[in-house]
């Protein structure tokens, strides 16, 4: 897995995460991913306004890169549309395994605003800033709870002991 300081994630943004999946695990080699539905989170901004964005995303390892799959599962204003109305499917950001408020100094202290931000339920703050201007994307920033640290380990663990052929597709609820 990633050390501090390194992009812990790199995200894409599809419109069927079903043919992504097929993908990244039978081509690429990917996985296992783990698959949830993300309700909407408290607090969502987009630019600077509230949203409600729910969206389906899975989460699996190609060596200690975390890749991220997420289709956008409701029409309103965000990120993911914004990217997929202009460029289709693809890239979308990278996560910076950065603590926050670091992060936050960091990328607005290069002039990069806020895009998008929330909290998950148990509390962790996340944001994306939109840096398209310097790397084609957007980078992300989340407070990594050491639950949220267990569970990324679970996931790394099953990379590394998966076979590349059984289970390739599996529910978030298969890690605990």
């Amino acid at each position: 897995m990633q050390p501090d300081g390194a992009i812990l994630e790199l995200c894409q943004v599809v419109t069927d995460i079903d043919r992504a999946l097929e993908h990244w695990t039978r081509v690429i080699g990917a996985g296992p991913f783990f698959v949830f539905d993300v309700p909407v989170l408290p607090g969502q901004l987009y630019r600077g306004q509230p949203t409600e964005v729910s969206m389906r995303v899975a989460f699996g390892f190609s060596g200690g890169l975390l890749i991220e799959l997420l289709q956008q599962t409701n029409d309103r204003p965000s990120v993911f549309g914004e990217m997929l109305d202009a460029h289709g499917e693809g890239y979308h950001h990278v996560m910076l395994r950065i603590a926050y408020d670091q992060g936050v100094e960091r990328l607005s202290g290069h002039g990069y605003e806020i895009a998008f931000s929330g909290q998950m339920p148990s509390g962790e703050r996340f944001c994306l800033f939109d840096t398209r201007s310097g790397n084609g994307g957007y980078v992300e920033l989340m407070e990594i709870s050491p639950a949220m640290e267990d569970s990324l380990r679970r996931m790394h663990a099953a990379h590394l002991d998966w076979d590349g052929v059984t289970a390739p597709v599996r529910s978030m609820a298969d890690l605990r």
